[in-house]
Parts: structure tokens; sequence; C-alpha cells
């Protein structure tokens, strides 16, 4: 299956880039308790389109585990109801998805990137 992906963030990216932040973008890192100085972050997170037309949040993850980075991809399905939202509500609920807001993303973040909007189907 092919799809289109909106890169909302990407940790690599340089300034003036689409998917730049400012934001670091990490959080303390849990695994059934916060490990005391370790922090995990988002290498990139997205959103595809997919070739039936349905999106889906995409999130990679990823922690330092000494010799290698731990972590994984976190893909969830945004629901089709969520599109009879308005843009901001839909917005907010979305960051609700794949850790998103774990990660420090939110709303407003969303509503900053040039043609997501479209890419969401909302310019019509």
């Amino acid at each position: 299956m092919n799809k289109k992906k909106f890169y909302i963030y990407r940790r690599e990216a340089r300034k003036g880039s689409q998917a730049y932040s400012p934001k670091p973008h990490s959080a303390p890192h849990y695994e059934g308790r916060y490990i005391e100085g370790m922090e995990e972050w988002a290498s990139w997170y997205c959103i595809n389109k997919k070739d039936d037309g349905t999106y889906e949040a995409e999130l990679d993850e990823a922690w330092d585990e000494g010799s290698h980075y731990g972590g994984g991809t976190i893909t969830v399905d945004i629901p089709k109801e969520w599109f009879e939202l308005s843009y901001d509500d839909f917005l907010k609920h979305v960051v609700t998805l794949a850790a998103a807001s774990h990660y420090g993303f939110t709303a407003d973040d969303l509503k900053q990137k040039k043609g997501l909007k479209e890419f969401f189907g909302y310019d019509k």
C-alpha cells in the first residue's frame, strides 16, 4: 500500500524546512516508572494518506540504550468521524494519537504547518 506522507516534524530537519521545529519534542523516559535523567524523543511525526483515502498518524520514538537506540514507530488510524469536526477541533483530537501530545505536539503546532489543512481535505 502506498502512502502520501506529510511531515510535521523530523528531528534531523534544518531550520527553514517544513519539518523543522525549535521545540525538542522529548520527554522523560518511562518504563513502568520514569527513569531519572533518561530522555526519549520523537524522531519524526507525520500524517499519512493511504491509497484508500483514509489517514493515519505516525510517530517514531527513540531513546538511548547504550550502544544503540531503542524505540519504535507508532501508527494509528485517524477515525473517519473526526473529519466531521471543525478543523481546530479535528487537530485537537489528532494530537492525542500516536503519543504526539506526550512529545509536546499541540494542535497549534499542526495549525502552523502550511499545506496540512489542504492535505487533510479541509480546503474544500
